[in-house]
């Protein structure tokens, strides 16, 4: 008996042995024929701030974004203005602020820092038929122009509602949600600074929620009609707000970490930008979304398992089928460790290959998959494969990893592997460093899908900031996750998923799905049920691809021609070619020549391929 059991003991012993051995060596190099990437990544001092000149213009188009302070969080209007679609200019003179039929005066207007003149001139835009609108506007004769009596500053405010109003009620009325949260319920002490205005001309616009006080003054000024003005006096620094939010710097915020509306930063720009469209009767704005349909998805997949490597053809055959583009954000994982066996060799190389012939987009998801990616130190710019191997010990631990590895290394592989460029990252469990952005643009990425749209408050992309702070900004932008399938039972959620991209349809938004391709069945199910609803009224595009879309529709320049009442010209610049531009037009405008195949449904203009510039010829019936 005891013999018998030492030899069980022996024999399990062995058993584990054997497993430890399966689980946590490798057999070789994963790619014998590779080193690298050889060129080391140097990353750059404390970048400058942007300055005002990166938005300055000859052509008074849009709204005259009057930054006052240019130290200021105005970057933050001047991306959310971008990101929504708001034609500005940024200007730093009085004079040239009085060129646009709308202006914006950031950070704060209020009688010490303001000459009586500048509001005297302020007042008499106003009275000709303007619009002001003036951030933290205190004081002075402040109060004649915005119409209030009193004005209260405030060191936290916790939310915003919005009250019916002509500005408002586009937004109401099509889904967006009357409640800006500016702080967190649920951490002590959190929300924004904010000045409420008592005594009010006219109802307002929007109150504080914490006590029902005026958050948004509105004052008519002038004659009737279209000779009417309007003053707007916004008691919140909404450029700081959008930063703050785009940065993934609001924690606890959002009712919810993904899947779910929250468009939070969406609903202010909406309102400005109605704003915007009332007061200049040859307002212009861009949507978000391509060749004119109702938003954009992206089909995204992360492939971190090792099955996710073999389902990867039965996804492509779906969206083949639907004539629907993906991406696959794939983990070249070639280390057994914690997380899985390592999947990633050479006998991965023709489905990475059949992947670019289909037309998907192949993008990098690291190399080990951590959570601790935020925590990982920086690295040497130098990490090369095969040298360079990470080992996740658990889902808290991880050792011999960097930030710059988990970049550089996984980029060079999927390159080598595919023969195509990565041009977009997401990081596992979407960890967030501080350092991402700089990060990102060193190594050579230029978008990125690495936070939620919970998290940033908005359904729109947005260009990214240095060290996700508030005075540089970078040429990398961000796609953030709108759906994702870890909670739950993916096939039970297609009816919440399609009510999710009804809401972001209402103003062009993107819908970013992050589907995990380990299993096939419920989440297979989903994808093909996805494309067949859309398929006609959403805009899918691989994340570079819209990405290449993206930055060139940011580069658009306005300029107004109109010397007949009866037609105008606009002329339009692009920085890169570009097709399906969608533009949103003054009600009394009839397009007439321009660009070819371009085609106009209503208020709605979708314009022809553009390479440089282009005039585009309009009828006015007033």
């Amino acid at each position: 008996m005891t013999r018998h059991r030492i030899g069980i003991g022996i024999a399990f012993l062995l058993v584990i042995t054997f497993a430890a051995w399966w689980l946590f060596s490798d057999s070789g190099p994963a790619f014998p024929d590779l080193q690298g990437p050889e060129q080391p990544t140097v990353l750059p001092g404390e970048p400058p701030r942007t300055g005002v000149e990166a938005y300055a213009s000859d052509h008074p188009f849009g709204v005259g974004l009057y930054v006052r302070d240019e130290e200021s969080s105005w970057l933050g209007l001047a991306h959310g203005f971008r990101s929504l679609g708001i034609p500005f200019r940024v200007v730093t003179d009085l004079d040239d602020a009085l060129e646009h039929a709308v202006i914006m005066v950031y950070p704060s207007l209020t009688g010490a820092n303001t000459p009586p003149g500048t509001l005297e001139a302020l007042t008499a835009h106003v009275e000709d038929g303007g619009t002001v609108v003036g951030f933290s506007a205190l004081g002075g004769g402040a109060r004649a122009l915005f119409g209030y009596g009193g004005a209260h500053e405030h060191a936290r405010r916790q939310h915003i509602s919005l009250w019916s109003s002509a500005v408002t009620d586009p937004v109401l009325s099509t889904g967006g949600s009357s409640i800006v949260m500016l702080g967190s319920p649920l951490i002590p002490d959190s929300g924004l600074p904010g000045v409420h205005y008592t005594d009010t001309a006219e109802p307002p616009i929007a109150v504080f929620g914490d006590d029902g006080r005026v958050a948004v003054t509105r004052k008519t000024h002038g004659g009737e009609g279209e000779d009417r003005g309007h003053a707007y006096a916004v008691g919140v620094d909404l450029g700081h707000y959008i930063l703050r939010a785009h940065n993934g710097r609001f924690p606890m915020l959002s009712d919810t970490y993904v899947n779910a509306f929250q468009p939070q930063v969406d609903t202010v720009l909406r309102v400005l930008k109605n704003i915007y469209r009332e007061g200049d009767p040859a307002a212009i704005t861009l949507s978000p979304t391509p060749h004119g349909r109702e938003f954009t998805a992206l089909m995204t997949h992360d492939v971190d398992f090792t099955h996710s490597m073999d389902n990867i053809p039965h996804y492509t055959e779906v969206a083949q089928r639907h004539g629907v583009p993906a991406t696959y954000f794939i983990q070249t994982k070639y280390v057994t460790d914690y997380n899985d066996r390592a999947f990633f060799d050479t006998s991965r190389i023709p489905t990475l290959e059949a992947l670019v012939e289909q037309g998907m987009g192949i993008a990098s998801h690291t190399v080990a998959h951590s959570n601790e990616l935020a925590r990982m130190p920086v690295g040497s710019g130098t990490e090369q494969y095969p040298d360079y191997r990470p080992f996740v010990v658990d889902f808290m631990r991880v050792r011999d990893a960097t930030m710059l590895g988990e970049l550089r290394v996984s980029r060079f592989l999927l390159e080598e592997s595919s023969g195509a460029p990565v041009r977009a990252f997401r990081p596992g469990h979407l960890s967030l460093p501080a350092q991402l952005p700089q990060l990102l643009h060193a190594v050579g990425y230029e978008f990125s899908s690495s936070i939620t749209a919970n998290e940033a408050l908005t359904h729109l992309p947005y260009q990214l900031m240095h060290n996700r702070s508030y005075g540089a900004e970078l040429p990398v932008y961000e796609f953030p996750v709108t759906i994702e399938d870890e909670v739950g039972v993916l096939g039970e959620r297609f009816d919440d998923a399609v009510m999710l991209s009804e809401q972001v349809a209402q103003y062009q938004g993107l819908v970013n799905l992050l589907i995990h391709t380990d299993e096939l069945g419920h989440k297979l199910d989903f994808v093909d049920r996805y494309m067949e609803q859309f398929g006609d009224r959403a805009w899918f595009d691989t994340v570079s691809g819209y990405g290449d879309w993206w930055r060139a529709r940011e580069s658009v320049q306005f300029e107004l021609r109109s010397a007949d009442p009866s037609r105008t010209t606009v002329a339009l610049t692009v920085a890169d070619p570009v097709e399906g531009l969608t533009l949103t037009l003054p009600g009394d405008w009839q397009y007439d020549a321009g660009v070819s195949g371009s085609r106009q449904s209503g208020r709605t203009l979708v314009l022809g391929p553009i390479e440089e510039r282009a005039e585009l010829q309009f009828r006015v019936s007033r």
